[in-house]
């Protein structure tokens, strides 16, 4: 396309019409028109050195809207070429088949489209896409196939988008994700459009950004920037990290970037209500349906590794370790078991790994299932940080068990009752009391472990964290980790005699360094070191009436500092600290 703007000029144009015998004056008029209107039309001509035949279109009014026009054959059997309303090309009258077999290829390649970001082109299907070949040696892998879409990786040719400033060789052009969906029903393909248009509107540096779409060959397809791994990948390609400052203080202020994305995601105001179809949906171990009034709102709904993108460069971000963003959020309508409802569930090999308890409990749901999928990750987070990539594995098979149904399920929580309840996991608690126990562990890692366990994996959906207040808290982490080194990285693990599950253990205050602690009125416990209990003695009705599987977690949380009279309020103090998020964002969360 730059080639034609560049090359395809009135004064070659004119030249070329003069070479017919045209007077000068009536040359320019029909390189005037012919710039203006008809320059793929020209170049076509061009290639196929017939380029001086340009009036002879022009006097039919044909120009580039007209392109590519439609093949079809004789009554006697020789190729036509007409326009899309039927008629034909009368310019064409004493071509032979073989120059008619030219122009009609080469007016494809003319015609290839330019991606405009934010656009929609509806493509035909002898569109020739200005994708470049990719080098054998480069490492894109396999395109990634799902029950949902199919991902694969091209190169755009830096003349045909405007996405970002083009590089000057072709080799350097960053590659782009094309996902091509499975369904070509035109309302779901809308419905993530507009949810994926909206939100990129907002340049959010940990929110995947919808570059364009098109539809071709009855497909809908959609650009993205091409990630250099998910986040799974990243933990796996880097086994063992480093337990650094950099690493640790860019690992928080990537799950404070998710959290905030997640503040957007949830914000979202949907003109497309986000629900299930028909209302709720049946399987035979879980039931999805989403809670009144919150079908216009925002939701991801498959949160988890494989869905968190990591790019080592981004536009308009500067890490050297690079970004995550939050991917897939297109439908925001439960993907982890939508995409696995058209097959018998006796027939899946694997568990909504990072689903909360809602579906099984046949209870509605709503945004705090993104919460407690999130609490999930950032325990592997955390994992990973300490003990490295392999052991995230082993703690999937810690907790994994056998379904009912024949399936190995390593989520995180039990259900109990006879399904009426649930609880979080026994491992799972476990697996964090290890983590607190670890010898790197920081005054960091056992507030962020703190606040998944008490805030996060919490069975009661109404009483999970908010996103803006789970924000919040993240970002006064992440500032107290940029000022104290020591609240960062310097290790504070739980003695291994400690008993995490003594009942009479209360949440712990927040061990952010030089945060005010406001006393909390109700159900306080107090401590000295001598473990004599300082007030009035606690009766059976003062007896915490927390869920069990809060009350053992709640337990997890080390004493730092302790020191004699020490008070820890079962309500931690930093969610009594208010904000932008906290104040507005999550005014409407349930």
């Amino acid at each position: 396309m730059q080639a034609q703007q560049s090359l395809i000029t009135p004064a070659i144009v004119q030249l070329e019409i003069e070479s017919t015998g045209l007077p000068a004056p009536e040359a320019s008029k029909n390189a005037t028109k012919t710039c203006k209107d008809a320059k793929q039309l020209f170049a076509t001509l061009a290639y196929i050195e017939k380029a001086s035949t340009i009036c002879s279109f022009l006097e039919e009014g044909i120009s580039d809207d007209d392109l590519p026009l439609s093949r079809t054959n004789s009554d006697e059997g020789s190729m036509l070429l007409k326009r899309t309303s039927g008629e034909p090309v009368e310019a064409f009258t004493g071509w032979d088949d073989e120059d008619m077999e030219d122009f009609d290829r080469i007016q494809w390649w003319m015609k290839a489209p330019i991606f405009e970001e934010s656009e929609h082109k509806d493509l035909l299907s002898g569109n020739i896409l200005p994708f470049i070949p990719l080098p054998s040696d480069e490492d894109v892998g396999e395109s990634k196939q799902g029950g949902y879409s199919e991902v694969y990786a091209v190169r755009v040719h830096p003349a045909h988008h405007n996405f970002w400033e083009s590089s000057s060789s072709e080799k350097e052009e960053p590659l782009i994700a094309v996902k091509r969906l499975n369904s070509p029903d035109v309302k779901e393909f809308e419905k993530e459009r507009e949810i994926l248009t909206k939100l990129g509107a907002r340049d959010h540096p940990h929110l995947i950004k919808l570059l364009a779409t098109y539809h071709l060959d009855k497909r809908y397809h959609l650009m993205f920037p091409y990630a250099n791994a998910n986040l799974r990948k990243y933990w796996d390609d880097n086994p063992l990290p480093w337990f650094n400052k950099e690493t640790l203080l860019w690992s928080v202020k990537q799950m404070t970037g998710i959290a905030s994305g997640l503040v957007v995601i949830h914000n979202y105001r949907a003109t497309i209500p986000l629900g299930v179809a028909g209302g709720f949906r049946k399987q035979k171990d879980a039931e999805l349906r989403v809670r009144e009034g919150e079908e216009l709102f925002g939701r991801h709904g498959d949160i988890k590794p494989e869905n968190i993108l990591w790019f080592k460069h981004m536009h308009g971000v500067e890490d050297k370790m690079g970004v995550l963003q939050i991917a897939d959020f297109g439908l925001g309508r439960f993907h982890g078991r939508e995409s696995r409802s058209r097959v018998d569930p006796r027939t899946v090999q694997t568990s909504p790994t990072y689903e909360p308890p809602e579906c099984k409990l046949r209870r509605s749901v709503s945004r705090a299932y993104d919460i407690w999928s999130l609490g999930c990750l950032y325990l592997e987070f955390v994992t990973w940080l300490l003990k490295g990539s392999a052991e995230i594995g082993s703690f999937s098979n810690v907790r994994g068990k056998t379904s009912s149904l024949g399936i190995n399920e390593d989520n995180f929580f039990n259900t109990i009752h006879g399904g009426l309840d649930a609880e979080v996991r026994e491992e799972v608690i476990e697996w964090v009391k290890e983590l607190h126990q670890h010898p790197k562990c920081s005054s960091l890692l056992h507030e962020l472990l703190d606040l998944v366990m008490n805030k996060m994996l919490v069975v009661d959906a109404r009483s999970r964290i908010k996103a803006g207040i789970l924000h919040e808290r993240l970002i006064m982490m992440t500032k107290a980790s940029e000022k104290d080194e020591k609240y960062l990285l310097d290790p504070v693990p739980l003695p291994p005699h400690r008993q995490e599950h003594d009942k009479t253990r209360s949440q712990s205050t927040s061990a952010v360094p030089g945060l005010q602690q406001p006393m909390e009125k109700r159900n306080i416990v107090t401590f000295s070191r001598d473990t004599t209990i300082i007030g009035p003695p606690v009766s059976p009705v003062q007896m915490d009436t927390r869920p069990r599987d809060l009350v053992l977690r709640s337990a997890g949380t080390p004493a730092y500092r302790l020191t004699p009279c020490k008070t820890w309020p079962t309500i931690s103090p930093l969610e009594s600290v208010g904000g932008p998020a906290s104040s507005s964002s999550d005014a409407n969360e349930e």
